[in-house]
């Protein structure tokens, strides 16, 4: 069956579709950047377009992490550039030219409050490469963006479980140990489901040795 529909809104376009796994379509823009994420079945493809430069990257489930960060941050170009005229408006002040000494305070004045107005607002989830996955919101479509967000991350921990979590004792145990291991450190099973997991190879529990069932 095929999953349901995010919320739209006039900034995000949510589109699902059938091939050999459901594949997830994102539309998400701020001013000039426009980006297109797509979830794919064992990573996360991103298409950054901005009105000088372009960019088209996977990034492999294994590196995505599984927490996000929503905050707002001021413009800070625009809050120096009204720094900036306010330090020459002053200079001006100096030499007594009144007339340029009001355009250039005034001109910091709308900077200033433009920086302020034109807030950054992000939800980022970290990568193990050092790099950040970056979705732009506003307050009219931030629930959307934050479901998308959780999306991502589910599709990472869904792959890495099927990818680390079967079990089967006619293999060595020694990697299979270090997979489960990999799961707890990721924070993608509890205590509780490693001790399961590891029973289940070591020939402790008496349960299936199918793997993981989530």
């Amino acid at each position: 069956t095929l999953m349901p529909r995010l919320t739209q809104s006039p900034n995000v376009v949510c589109n699902w579709q059938r091939h050999y796994s459901i594949i997830m379509t994102f539309k998400n823009r701020r001013n000039l950047t426009r980006q297109t994420f797509e979830i794919q079945k064992s990573s996360l493809k991103i298409d950054r377009r901005h009105i000088l430069d372009s960019i088209e990257y996977e990034i492999s489930y294994d590196l995505i992490n599984n927490k996000k960060k929503i905050q707002t941050t001021i413009n800070n170009n625009l809050l120096v550039g009204g720094f900036f005229f306010l330090v020459i408006g002053l200079a001006t002040r100096i030499g007594s030219n009144e007339e340029v000494t009001i355009v250039f305070i005034f001109i910091s004045i709308i900077l200033s409050i433009l920086a302020f107005i034109d807030r950054k607002k992000t939800i980022t989830i970290n990568t193990l490469d050092g790099n950040t996955i970056e979705l732009f919101f506003k307050n009219r479509n931030k629930q959307n963006v934050i479901a998308f967000a959780d999306q991502i991350i589910s599709a990472s921990n869904d792959y890495l479980l099927k990818k680390y979590s079967k079990i089967d004792r006619s293999l060595p145990i020694e990697p299979q140990l270090e997979g489960i291991q990999y799961l707890l450190n990721r924070d993608i099973i509890t205590e509780e489901h490693y001790e399961s997991l590891k029973n289940q190879l070591l020939g402790l529990d008496t349960k299936s040795s199918i793997g993981f069932g989530h």
